[in-house]
């Protein structure tokens, strides 16, 4: 569905169609209950997109004509280092502008002046009590997600949920057991031209809505992991694009993307088996991802491309921004040098709390070394555990 043009809402509902049909058709009541808040918040959520563009088109209509020159587009597997490596680079912030977890709710210029005057007014004349209940309320929405994705309003995050409430992310199953029943919106870049071209142009007006609002003479930086399935419709829209890939282990990441995927299990299907095909198949998908990146980079011009090993990244954040400003141009300034430095003292002891095998969801390291020897190969990783 069109309102009006893609470029102010669009919705796929063949797949929100699909996506309830498959609930409500077994019967889980906890499935149920999650299918009908589901259902609740979007309403709520698209009527309040609807009204905040609506405002963009009244009273900020210069988001139009706002360049978005040299994107930087961060993309991997998941669970790979992008939000680590996003709020590094994100701490250049006079060269970048990013979203933050708040603003990809909605993503127009009249919400992003909504949220500043809000700040403001907290900061202020509130004493700081928005913010502090702000805190509470990230603790008990994401405070479980910690040694997954740390997340919260005020971190820097990817910007998935502009393409989520048109329903063409596959993040959208993350409260379903029913992605290996779906046929639609894993890779974007294999939909129809019509798909692809209405999502890309909300996508892009979301974007210029936003750096309209949020930083109009700086450059736009987005990390996202979905958007492995994008190059080629990302790069459509944005010719002169930078993307950074992170590479981590496959024997590392494609367990640990079916566990993120599927944690909604637990309260939802906590009897389906690990090894079951609606698990499995999250973890095939991993697999999918590492071989078309591998395809795209090939078709990618140096001075559009870099890439980074996510082991190198977490030893030596410090120097892996280095080589990624040098292969870009980019100047560093002392402001962002010194940021840097203190954001690796902080991260120095970090140590995931999380070990995920490649067993627990029907795969071995020899099928995934089958599947992915090229890859495994170029970037030097060791064939067995």
């Amino acid at each position: 569905m069109v309102f009006f043009s893609p470029s102010f809402y669009y919705i796929r509902l063949s797949v929100l169609r699909h996506m309830l049909q498959s609930a409500f058709g077994q019967w889980n009541w906890k499935l149920w209950l999650l299918s009908i808040l589901f259902i609740f918040l979007y309403s709520i959520h698209l009527l309040l997109s609807l009204f905040f563009r609506l405002l963009d088109e009244i009273f900020h209509r210069g988001y139009k004509t706002t360049p978005i020159n040299q994107p930087v587009f961060i993309i991997a597997n998941p669970r790979s280092g992008t939000t680590y490596l996003h709020r590094l680079l994100a701490l250049d912030d006079e060269r970048f502008v990013y979203t933050k977890n708040a603003h990809t709710f909605f993503m127009s210029s009249s919400f992003v002046q909504f949220y500043q005057v809000i700040r403001w007014t907290d900061r202020h004349l509130m004493f700081n009590a928005l913010r502090k209940l702000m805190k509470k309320l990230d603790e008990m929405f994401w405070g479980g997600w910690d040694d997954i994705h740390p997340m919260g309003f005020n971190k820097a995050e990817e910007d998935e949920l502009v393409f989520a409430q048109t329903f063409n992310s596959p993040g959208m199953f993350i409260p379903f057991p029913i992605f290996h029943e779906n046929n639609h919106n894993r890779f974007l870049d294999d939909e129809p031209e019509t798909i692809r071209h209405n999502v890309i142009q909300f996508y892009a007006s979301s974007i210029k809505r936003f750096v309209f609002r949020a930083g109009k003479n700086k450059t736009y930086l987005a990390k996202n992991v979905m958007s492995t399935g994008r190059y080629k419709t990302l790069l459509q829209a944005f010719p002169d694009a930078k993307i950074i890939y992170i590479a981590r282990h496959p024997y590392d990441a494609v367990p640990s993307m079916a566990s993120m995927f599927t944690v909604m299990y637990q309260f939802h299907s906590p009897n389906v088996p690990k090894r079951d095909i609606s698990r499995k198949v999250w973890a095939n998908y991993g697999i999918e991802f590492f071989q078309y990146a591998k395809t795209m980079h090939q078709s990618l011009p140096k001075e559009q491309f870099a890439s980074v090993k996510y082991d190198d990244l977490l030893r030596e954040p410090h120097e892996t921004i280095k080589g990624i400003y040098r292969h870009f141009g980019w100047p560093m300034s002392e402001q962002f040098l010194t940021k840097l430095h203190q954001e690796k003292v902080r991260q120095q002891n970090y140590q995931s709390k999380h070990e995920y095998s490649l067993e627990e969801f029907g795969l071995s390291a020899q099928e995934v070394y089958n599947e992915l020897s090229d890859v495994m190969d170029e970037f030097g990783f060791e064939k067995e555990f």
